[in-house]
This record gives structure tokens, sequence and C-alpha cells, in this order.
């Protein structure tokens, strides 16, 4: 088990990962992501986010296969995480969150995750920061973290 920066060589697993979870983002069972999400998880929105200096990605590796993966969008917008169902619940995620915090400046975090998510980011010690929202079929929880650094 490793957590390394993410490469361009990652971008096809990285972005299956991603995919085969954004259904927890939507609302009905359709399971049809509207067009702003899917472009925003296509191989060259990936290696763009990897690319560019504003964004810290990194990926978590069980024998070599990526679970996890964590981007967050300098200063302090937590962007993607994401860990393999067959994975969940071993720490992998708090695991990727913890580093990133250990790596970044920021003492404010920010997120907008899926309802589904609420839990795992309150267990980080995130709160709500505004009321759910709900676009295209798509919901979220703003939520924010402050460090007691």
């Amino acid at each position: 088990m490793s957590i390394r920066a993410a490469s361009n060589t990652d971008v096809p697993k990285i972005s299956s990962l991603v995919t085969s979870l954004a259904h927890y983002y939507l609302e009905g069972s359709d399971g049809t992501l509207p067009s702003w999400l899917e472009d925003t998880l296509t191989h060259e929105a990936f290696l763009a986010r990897i690319a560019d200096t504003d964004y810290l990605n990194l990926v978590f590796e069980v024998s070599g296969l990526i679970v996890g993966y964590i981007s967050l969008k300098e200063p302090g917008h937590l962007y993607h995480l994401f860990v393999a169902e067959e994975f969940q619940g071993q720490g992998i995620s708090r695991s990727l969150w913890v580093h990133v915090r250990r790596q970044s400046q920021c003492s404010r975090f920010s997120v907008r995750s899926s309802v589904y998510a609420v839990p795992v980011y309150k267990r980080f010690g995130f709160l709500e920061s505004g009321p759910a929202g709900s676009k295209d079929g798509v919901s979220f929880q703003p939520m924010e973290y402050l460090s007691e650094n």
C-alpha cells in the first residue's frame, strides 16, 4: 500500500475509478450523468488537472492497483476523493485526506460532497456550510473543514 503523486500514465485507471463511482452524486436511478459533469471526467480533463500546478493529485495503490484518488485544487477545495467500492471502509479515504492536509498550506478546506459521502466527511471533521443543493439531477452538500493549527 502506498500513496504517491498521480501521473499521466495513471489517467485511464483514475478516470475509470471516478466514473464508476460518479453515480453516487445522482438523485435518480437512471444513471445518466449530465454533460457538464461527464466533461470533468474525460481523459483530457484528468490530464489537464494533473498538469495544472494548482491541483494536488494523489493515488492510493494496493499491489499496483489504483484503488483511491484525491484531487485538491489550491487553495483548499477538495475536488475529488474516491475509493473503489471493494476497498471502502478500510481507511483509504482518511489516509488520502491526511496526506493532502499535510502537503497543503491551507487551514480551511471546502468540498461539494455527494449526499452519500457526507458521513465520511463529517468523520474527517467537515461541517455542513450551507444548504444541500441540486443541479440537473446531481445532489451535493457544501461542507467546510477548519484546521485546528
